[in-house]
């Protein structure tokens, strides 16, 4: 199942009352979101649209990292891919396909950058691998550093391809840890007490 990167902007205002999730998936992406915004009443929260989960994919639900002024959430997995298939052909992978669908959100006042190609996923045994550039062209996933606007949802998939045995463990995310505050900025400092890069744990 091929799946594009979706990104909002301009969120709709939020609603006094929503209709309850239908799927696990729609539950993993709202607890989500809900755990990037903080607690508090219902009106103070969007509700996220439900979302589809792609063929073999397994959502998760509050696995979210903060680096600087960007949220991270890995929403979903997919451990046993053995093919990749794009519009014009398809590639197979030296071991196996792992998918991690990375939900992000700029609560800063500054657009912020994320370079796709420097996240990690890390294995059981502590190794780690970088993203397949064969299975992100092939899948038509992102490519290249992504600006993220402020106040700006972004969600994709980083496909990597690990050992057939390997047993999966956490997304090393690499974010910008830059501050929006402007004696951060003439500084060159970072938000305060950022840590970078920051593991995300999938098991």
């Amino acid at each position: 199942m091929h799946r594009s990167s979706t990104c909002r902007r301009d969120a709709p205002r939020p609603r006094r009352t929503a209709k309850t999730a239908s799927s696990r998936a729609a539950a993993a992406l709202l607890a989500s979101a809900l755990t990037l915004t903080g607690c508090g009443s219902s009106n103070r929260h969007y509700k996220i649209p439900p979302q589809p989960v792609a063929d073999g994919e397994s959502p998760l639900s509050g696995r979210t990292a903060t680096i600087g002024e960007v949220s991270y959430t890995a929403i979903g997995v997919r451990t046993r891919l053995g093919e990749v298939i794009g519009s014009h052909g398809s590639w197979i992978p030296h071991g196996r396909y792992v998918t991690v669908r990375i939900l992000m959100v700029n609560n800063g006042r500054e657009r912020h950058d994320f370079d796709p190609g420097r996240q990690l996923l890390v294995t059981a045994d502590g190794r780690t691998y970088g993203p397949s550039t064969d299975a992100m062209q092939i899948s038509r996933g992102v490519s290249g550093t992504q600006s993220i606007a402020s106040r700006e949802l972004c969600a994709f998939d980083l496909w990597f391809d690990v050992p057939r045995t390997a047993a999966v463990r956490a997304l090393r995310v690499f974010g910008d840890p830059s501050s929006s505050l402007l004696g951060d900025q003439l500084k060159g400092a970072p938000v305060a007490g950022t840590r970078n890069p920051v593991d995300i744990l999938l098991k």
